[in-house]
């Protein structure tokens, strides 16, 4: 509208809001985007889950081969058994992989020297395995949370103890002479791989969580989860 004013002309624009359709317009593309972000965090959560769940099988086969090849577990390999390729330290050949405090508790990471340090040098050594993080000797498998170490029933039951409810590693898997122990898993996958391998509940059965008294994850973490071996 132009209206004039002292001999001077001036426009004057008339202001409006969104219209339903456009207010809905955008509504609409809020909602994609949003479904778009949280479809993604889904899947690489899945993916993640989907890779722990790999290490479990691969790691079980891997020294399942490994035991049938050489009479020994990985790590606990004795010298006098024979010679894998580029290994340096050779284990007791107790049938038990490392002793108590060869895993850190704070840190994930296994003692430098240890049967729990070695173990998957001699898989990968062994071609059993497909690779390992060299940069990471302490480490050398690891997931997108933490290291992962195969180990002793000892290791695993300090690690993973009695706590109400859950009955602790050893106490679930009386039997069991070595697992795989995961370090920092968040609850959600815990849970997601637990109902894949075992009885997903995370505390009870072939596979378990280190929860605190109530059943619960400390700021939504696990510290440790065990997986007999």
């Amino acid at each position: 509208m132009m209206k004039t004013m002292g001999g001077q002309k001036s426009i004057c624009l008339k202001q409006r809001g969104f219209t339903l359709v456009e207010m809905g317009m955008v509504l609409a593309i809020i909602g994609f985007i949003l479904s778009g972000i949280l479809g993604g965090q889904s899947l690489i959560r899945s993916a993640r889950v989907n890779d722990v769940v790999a290490i479990v099988e691969d790691l079980r086969t891997a020294t399942t081969l490994f035991k049938q090849r050489f009479n020994y577990l990985p790590g606990d390999f004795p010298a006098a058994a024979g010679d894998i390729p580029g290994v340096l330290m050779t284990g007791d050949g107790t049938g038990q992989i490392g002793s108590a405090g060869n895993v850190t508790a704070g840190t994930g990471a296994a003692v430098a020297g240890t049967e729990v340090a070695w173990a998957p040098l001699h898989l990968f050594n062994a071609g059993l395995i497909g690779k390992v993080d060299s940069g990471q000797p302490l480490r050398m498998i690891s997931t997108s949370y933490g290291g992962v170490h195969l180990v002793s029933s000892v290791i695993a039951g300090a690690l993973v103890p009695a706590n109400a409810p859950a009955p602790g590693f050893v106490a679930a898997n009386p039997t069991a002479r070595n697992a795989i122990v995961f370090y920092n898993l968040p609850c959600d996958v815990l849970l997601q791989v637990d109902a894949k391998i075992d009885n997903g509940s995370g505390t009870t059965g072939r596979a378990v969580g280190n929860v605190d008294a109530a059943g619960a994850c400390p700021d939504g973490v696990v510290n440790w989860y065990a997986v007999a071996l």
